[in-house]
């Protein structure tokens, strides 16, 4: 067999293509498994400068890099090499975590042509580092100046979580036991028992344990005020019902019959009613059967409402009184 038939399984005359020689290689192209990593996986928050989380976003991003081996990236362990595709591609890697867990305004200001990792990680480190003193004297002065006004307890605590964590990022830290104090200091004064106990209390209670402690005493505030507004709700409707017909009047109270009354000829017989008298003074048997309801409804003044239980009084239905 020749030579041309072991680099060639077809004739180059019959258009087909050719296939390699059985010592030529192909060389794998590589492809780094940091490539496929979502940054928003391993650092939730987003690095913004109006919010003091410089170091809760530095906690997660250093973590990510640490899992991955890439930590020198950033610390400056790893030498630079640049010729190097090995040391450019998880490099670039970094570079693009970078970009995806901080805003538009951080990149603006940190971003610069040709940077490395490290190079755009101490940017914008430097840029949150920066000015510390004076940021410093702002900061202190609204954490002294906070105060509670009608905001819950949580939002309060997280305020004051909030500037002390500022004061932090800027190389001032506030001790856990001045930020109690500050707590009980801006304290509404409905929790001013609960602050001075928190106070009186040796050792001084942990930020913690100190937010829960007043986080009941609000519950319990809020539990008394809905029951009482409850039991004043009830009161103020059982006052209300001031008609007839809220009220029931006990039949045995009622008067059976008209009671005795005069007549032209003298008295009245019985309870039939004395307007049908006769000459001898007594009124008939008869006449009490045809003026026994008369009689019933005489028992109060003429023009009233009859008297019985459960009567709703219509002001129109009856004649004015006599």
């Amino acid at each position: 067999m020749s030579a041309s038939s072991t680099t060639s399984a077809t004739s180059p005359s019959t258009g087909q293509g050719t296939l390699p020689a059985a010592h030529d290689s192909v060389v794998p192209v590589f492809v780094n498994p940091y490539a496929s990593v979502n940054v928003k996986t391993h650092v939730p928050i987003e690095l913004d400068l109006r919010l003091p989380n410089y170091n809760k976003w530095n906690a997660f991003f250093t973590a990510m890099c640490g899992k991955f081996g890439l930590l020198g990236h950033i610390d400056g362990t790893i030498a630079t090499r640049l010729a190097d595709p090995t040391w450019n591609q998880p490099d670039a890697c970094v570079r693009s975590w970078m970009y995806g867990s901080v805003s538009d305004g951080v990149l603006d200001l940190a971003m610069a042509p040709d940077q490395t990792a490290r190079d755009l990680y101490t940017a914008i480190r430097d840029l949150f580092q920066a000015n510390q003193e004076p940021r410093a004297v702002i900061l202190n002065q609204e954490l002294a100046s906070s105060t509670q006004g009608d905001l819950p307890i949580e939002a309060y605590a997280a305020q004051l979580k909030q500037n002390a964590d500022a004061l932090r990022d800027v190389g001032h830290p506030v001790q856990d036991r001045q930020l109690v104090l500050t707590l009980l200091n801006g304290l509404n004064p409905r929790l001013s028992n609960t602050a001075d106990f928190i106070a009186n209390t040796r050792p001084l209670p942990s930020f913690t344990s100190a937010v829960n402690m007043l986080r009941l005493k609000e519950l319990r505030l809020a539990n008394d005020n809905k029951v009482a507004s409850n039991s004043a709700l009830a009161a103020s409707t059982t006052a209300a019902c001031t008609s007839p017909s809220c009220r029931s009047t006990p039949s045995s109270s009622q008067p059976r019959g008209g009671g005795k009354g005069k007549g032209k000829g003298g008295k009245g017989g019985g309870n039939g009613g004395g307007n049908s008298g006769g000459a001898d003074g007594r009124g008939g048997g008869r006449n009490q059967q045809q003026h026994g309801g008369q009689g019933s409804q005489s028992g109060t003044q003429p023009g009233a409402p009859p008297n019985s239980p459960w009567v709703c009084f219509n002001p129109w239905a009856w004649g004015p009184q006599q």
